[in-house]
Formats: structure tokens, sequence, C-alpha cells
């Protein structure tokens, strides 16, 4: 199983590749922002197809532009033969009214998009991500969200952790994006600058943006692998479904092998709760640095205090560098590697 973090900017991008038989097959999770997919996941899906293969399933974790806006640009490139994309998991606007019996307010939720070719799409009709999803026929059209079982797709097995009705019914009754508010590390970084010894012991406050609340968050298995991929679902979330569908305890923890911490590391996304059910050594980081001042020290502290020979994993150089200080790697044994720099390729292999 091989897993690339992509550089997404502040975003999520991760392809996930495996074998089923004698076949490689692909998931995509969410796109990153708009430019990641010139720049990253463009020539990522032109080497898949070069190789005869094709995205057998694409996640949108949920509506905020750093997971959709790439999956956008993959839609609004009209002369694009989007054929090599076989599934999709979008849990739009419209399935929200659906699921809740409601009007639809089509006008409020849709995700528009600007085709570079509008003669191929009355301006009239509104050119949409879902409508654009509709048309290719691969979109589940079902939403996705926890219900205690797994499903089984072409060789591995999926767990849905997150989100959960309560969480779906935030967002149909307040539809919106996360804020984005563009600011200097500088400014906004102020934990960098503080000891993991001292950010422990932080009173842990878990984030309340109903978009995060809606991410979809997922448990990976293939064989004795085991993949926890978290988009920027809460915390809580994950750890009632964990423990409702007896993945874990806290006497008998989950073990696995990689764990893509929510929400870019943000302080409001891994909880001393939701660490102490799982075993875990691999955890990666996807984010540039530049908005929502994130990661958190704070958030890793967390990690690095509960699994003290852990691997810490960014996707963008530098990072790991500006957050910890020689008192912290002098202090505890954890290790962090910069993806870009390495020989994979932003590639973690397992």
């Amino acid at each position: 199983m091989k897993i690339k973090i992509l550089p997404a900017y502040n975003g999520d991008c991760i392809l996930i590749s495996f074998d089923d038989q004698l076949i490689t097959r692909n998931i995509l999770i969410d796109g990153g922002i708009p430019k990641t997919y010139l720049r990253h996941l463009k020539p990522e899906l032109e080497k898949l197809l070069s190789l005869g293969q094709v995205v057998d399933l694409l996640i949108v974790t949920h509506i905020d532009d750093d997971h959709i806006g790439g999956i956008k640009e993959i839609f609004q490139e009209s002369k694009l033969n989007r054929s090599f994309i076989k599934s999709v998991w979008f849990n739009s606007g419209n399935l929200l009214s659906d699921y809740f019996n409601a009007k639809r307010e089509e006008k409020e939720r849709e995700v528009s998009l600007l085709m570079d070719d509008q003669t191929q799409m009355s301006v009239k009709q509104g050119v949409t991500l879902e409508k654009a999803l509709e048309e290719h026929k691969g979109w589940a059209q079902t939403l996705i969200k926890y219900t205690g079982s797994q499903i089984n797709f072409l060789g591995v097995s999926i767990t849905i952790l997150s989100p959960n009705d309560q969480k779906l019914e935030l967002l149909h009754k307040r539809w919106e994006t996360e804020t984005e508010t563009k600011v200097k590390m500088s400014e906004e970084h102020n934990d960098f600058n503080i000891s993991i010894a001292e950010l422990i012991d932080r009173k842990f406050t878990e984030d309340q943006s109903v978009p995060n609340g809606s991410s979809i968050a997922l448990l990976i298995e293939k064989e004795e692998k085991k993949l926890l991929l978290l988009g920027d679902a809460h915390p809580s979330v994950v750890a009632a479904s964990l423990i409702t569908s007896g993945l874990a305890t806290h006497e008998k923890r989950l073990k696995v092998d990689l764990v893509k911490i929510s929400h870019h590391a943000s302080k409001g996304n891994t909880s001393n709760e939701l660490l102490d059910l799982i075993d875990c050594k691999h955890f990666a980081i996807s984010t540039d640095g530049s908005k929502h001042g994130l990661p958190d020290k704070e958030a890793l502290a967390r990690i690095v205090a509960r699994f003290p020979k852990c691997n810490l994993y960014f996707n963008y150089e530098g990072l790991g560098q500006q957050i910890f200080s020689t008192q912290d790697t002098e202090q505890y044994t954890f290790s962090y590697h910069e993806l870009a720099h390495s020989n994979f390729n932003y590639l973690i292999n397992f």
C-alpha cells in the first residue's frame, strides 16, 4: 500500500494505491485548493493514466475550499475526459436536504463551477459540481456517514467514522464553509516558541466548525495494514464511532499504520480521548502552514507525549525545524520527516 500526501498548500490531497490481485487500485481523497490540481494533482493523474490505471474511488471529505477546490478544477476542465474516475463519494447540499426531508435550497447550496467552455452547458441551467457529477454517473448520491458497518471495496475494507447524523444536521441547518483567513506564519503561529513539555498540559477545547464536523473520516484496511484518515473531522465523533463499532476500547486500542492528522494538526481536532483509543507510530500532517495558523504545536505535543517514538511526516519543507526546538528534540525521542525531501516523492510505503 502506498500513500502520497501531495503538496496541497493549506489543504489535503491524498492518493492511496494498492494491489487488488493483479490490478493497481487508486483512491483519491480531496484535491486541495484550486491551484493544487494544475501544479500537483493533474501530473499525478496523467501518470496514472499513462500506466493504464484509473481513480477507482474519489472521496470529497467536505465542502471547504482547501479540500474541494482541486476537485472543482477537475470538473471545470470541460475538455477533460473524466471517465477515469469510476466512483465518487460526496455529501452535497441537495443530498442533505433530501435526507432530512427538507426543501432543496439549491441557490444557497450549489457548488458552482466556472467551465472553460460555456457552450457545453446552458448558462441558465447553472454549472455546478452536483450536476457535473450527475452527468458523470459515478456519484453514489447517498450520504456517506457513520453506520457502524464496513464497506468492502475492491480488496480493501472501509469503515466510515465521521460524520454522524448530528453533525450532518448541523451543516444542513447552517450551510457554510470555513472562513478563509490568510495570515503570516510569524503572526499566527503563537505556540511554536513554547516547549512540548509546557503544551501537553493545556486544556483541550474541541473545534466547533460546522463544515469540519461534517467531514468524512475513515479507516481503510487491507489485510494487516490500517490507515486512519481523519479529514477535518471532530475527534469526539471519531472516538465515539471507534468505541460504538467495537473497533477500539481504552483497554484494547486500535493498531493503525498511519494517521492523517485531522484539520492540518489543529489543536481543536486532536484530543487525548481519541489518541488513547489508538496505537500508532506514523502521523502525517498536510499543510504548508500558510493559513489558519496551522499546524498547532499543541496538537503535535499531544501526539508526541502519547507516542514518544513516533514519526511525524510533513509534506512541506521547513515546518519541522520551525516548530520544534533543540530542547524538544533532546527531551523527546520522536522524529520528524519532510516527504518533499525524501526519496519517496511525498510517498509513504507500507
